[in-house]
């Protein structure tokens, strides 16, 4: 997060909101982790509707699951295929916004 944003020149009292508060939970909104266990009967899996996330990032822990897909221009939708030991990163509306649209908003 620190490096995207000094990426888009944001410094000193600019980026005084990301410094973590504990007592607040005001970082809620900003980062969102999910973890979406293997279904055992995939005939039975629901999937969601295409969306974006409102929040700054999306952190996806896919485990051994390659459910994720994202839609990359004009190769339509791209299964995200899971790697052993790394997340999954997206970028959500915030950061679309706080970016001017420097870092796209993931469509998944």
């Amino acid at each position: 997060m620190g490096l995207m944003v000094t990426s888009l020149g944001l410094m000193g009292e600019y980026v005084k909101w990301f410094k973590p508060n504990y007592r607040s939970k005001s970082l809620q909104a900003l980062v969102q982790l999910n973890s979406y266990p293997v279904c055992l009967d995939p005939s039975r899996a629901m999937g969601l509707a295409l969306h974006t996330d409102s929040s700054l990032l999306t952190l996806f822990n896919q485990s051994n699951t390659s459910g994720l897909q994202v839609l990359h221009g004009n190769n339509g939708w791209v299964i995200v295929p899971p790697l052993t030991g790394a997340l999954a990163v997206n970028v959500g509306d915030l950061m679309h916004i706080l970016s001017n649209g420097r870092f796209k908003t993931t469509l998944h």
